[in-house]
């Protein structure tokens, strides 16, 4: 009986653990992270408005090059691809911190995490599109080829 009960106990936990894992290949998520309340959302509607009253406000893509090429882009945005991480960094670190900056990727996670890494670096005006790109399409903005 005790055998039985931990044959059925391992099986369950595997089950779950399988249920869980991610699939090979799939790509790596983010580390949960939490958003410094200094770090505010903007709309896809609401972009526009913002680079009409603040023409140097600067839109950063996070996303991988492959992402922008399939799907499109946010004219003029920057691409620093997170999984780059340290070099995506190093160019983070020489873009003009005093100046707003719209941070986005597909639909959110990776942007929350550059948005915080950028917050320690000393950015003043971080704004994460929210739901990312795929909203940002959703909501029939403009996108680029």
């Amino acid at each position: 009986m005790h055998t039985r009960l931990l044959s059925a106990l391992l099986l369950f936990s595997l089950g779950t653990a399988a249920l869980t894992a991610e699939p090979p290949g799939s790509p790596a998520l983010p580390p949960a992270v939490v958003v410094p309340p200094e770090v505010h959302e903007i709309a896809p509607e609401q972009v526009t408005r913002q680079l009409v009253d603040h023409p140097d406000t600067q839109i950063i893509d996070v996303r991988t090059e492959d992402e922008r090429h399939t799907r499109g882009y946010i004219l003029n945005s920057l691409n620093h691809d997170y999984f780059h991480s340290q070099k995506t960094l190093d160019a983070l670190d020489k873009l003009d911190k005093t100046r707003p900056t719209i941070v986005h990727c597909a639909i959110g996670g990776r942007a929350q995490f550059i948005a915080v890494k950028m917050h320690q670096m000393g950015f003043k005006n971080i704004l994460l599109l929210k739901g990312g790109f795929n909203a940002w399409v959703a909501s029939g903005q403009a996108v680029a080829r």
